[in-house]
């Protein structure tokens, strides 16, 4: 519990340095950010939003996400054939893509990947690398039932 009262506060400060209000709907779009493991879409936040702001817009919710994406608050988890996916997780990781459900869940690998500071013309500003698989629930429903 310490840690997640630590990253609340570490995230009102952060609003304050970037001159962003602070409000009870953008509070509640990191808490829900912060305490969710399964990396949700924007829908998923607004949805859990609205049941503690009842009144508050899908467009509020998409401002409040992309504002903290800019802000490094959180990162999109993009994947193809889905819909963004958000964290609130800025530590250096990786996730895990279940290719049955689309569960994903962050992991912490460390294969040396020597990516050089440009390729292709791009000038390389980072990386996250996603790794798919069936998910543990995925597998036993695909084992055949004896």
């Amino acid at each position: 519990m310490k840690l997640k009262e630590n990253r609340l506060e570490a995230f009102i400060e952060r609003c304050r340095q970037e001159g962003l209000k602070i409000t009870p709907q953008r509070i509640a779009v990191y808490e829900i950010l912060l305490g969710s493991k399964s990396h949700p879409t924007v829908e998923e936040i607004y949805e859990e939003v609205k049941k503690r702001y009842p009144f508050v817009s899908l467009a509020t919710v998409y401002r409040t996400v992309e504002t903290l994406e800019q802000v490094g608050l959180a990162k999109k988890v993009c994947y193809w054939g889905s819909s963004a996916r958000y964290d609130a997780n800025t530590d250096d990781h990786h996730h895990i893509i279940c290719v049955g459900c689309g569960a994903i869940r962050d992991i912490y690998i460390d294969r040396n990947l020597d990516i050089p500071p440009e390729v292709d013309g791009f000038r390389i500003s980072g990386y996250s690398v996603n790794v798919y698989g069936l998910c543990p629930d995925c597998r036993q429903k695909a084992q055949p039932s004896t």
